[in-house]
């Protein structure tokens, strides 16, 4: 990212994650550039990051070698086809985050000779633990693909996918973490219904959570073989489960995943 000018149109949660990491990490030759249309949200960000925030997107498309496009979906249209259209140009690296939107409808707005990528991060960006899924457009060369990798490695770990694979990515890890909210909200009224005030039971659903994330992916184990590790024959954890395989637990999971990624495609453009 030497030399290079990046520019962040949207200061929401996932635009502010990556000014953030950004500002933090970044050469000193690489200048960074944010534009805000909510004013009060412009002036907090003005003030925590000691910046100057634009109101007009058009100079940060203009100024910016990469255009990080992170607004919300309900003004993506209007940015696509207004700002970023006019400035748009075959030198200029153009990553988008918005759900469901292609590389393909992107170019056919802004022009198929323009470098687009897209990606999918997710919530725990804030905490700089998010999982982004990257993939390319057309005129997207490998230079394109390393340096939007590189930019998202900030608030976490990349992968790279097929871009056909982005409907089944959202239905995984960009809806992923409300399924784990879910399943510590259950888990902690469960222990208030067992007898545990709600501040403990928070935080030992919390940290077990915590702890086997880090547990599968410290040691890069497969989970099956650690849940079977846990499971004691005739123990605790075999009782649970017996209850989560009558109920059918496991087809309810895939089925709810399948539906998540069913409407990602029904709802995407391009």
């Amino acid at each position: 990212m030497i030399d290079k000018k990046i520019g962040i149109i949207g200061c929401g949660n996932m635009g502010e994650a990556l000014l953030g990491r950004l500002s933090e990490s970044i050469e000193k030759s690489t200048m960074i550039m944010a534009s805000e249309f909510d004013s009060e949200r412009r002036d907090y960000i003005r003030k925590k990051y000691r910046m100057i925030v634009e109101i007009d997107n058009n100079r940060v498309v203009k100024y910016s070698d990469i255009i990080i496009l992170a607004v919300k979906p309900k003004d993506f249209e209007t940015l696509l086809n207004g700002e970023v259209a006019i400035g748009a140009s075959p030198n200029k690296l153009i990553i988008s985050i918005a759900a469901g939107i292609t590389t393909k409808y992107i170019e056919s707005v802004v022009g198929q000779d323009i470098p687009v990528v897209r990606v999918m991060p997710n919530m725990p960006a804030i905490v700089g633990e998010a999982i982004s899924a990257v993939c390319g457009g057309s005129s997207a060369g490998k230079k394109d693909i390393e340096m939007a990798k590189e930019i998202f490695s900030m608030i976490g770990s990349v992968v790279e996918v097929d871009e056909k694979l982005m409907d089944a990515v959202t239905a995984i890890s960009g809806t992923g973490p409300a399924y784990f909210f879910s399943l510590m909200e259950e888990l902690i009224e469960s222990a208030e219904a067992l007898g545990i005030d709600k501040k403990t039971a928070k935080k030992l659903v919390v940290k077990t959570a915590l702890g086997s994330a880090k547990l599968i992916d410290s040691l890069d184990a497969d989970p099956e073989e650690m849940r079977e590790k846990v499971t004691s024959k005739g123990g605790t954890t075999e009782a649970a489960f017996k209850v989560f395989k009558s109920k059918k637990v496991g087809g309810i999971i895939k089925a709810a995943v399948k539906a998540a990624a069913a409407k990602s495609k029904k709802l995407s453009k391009g």
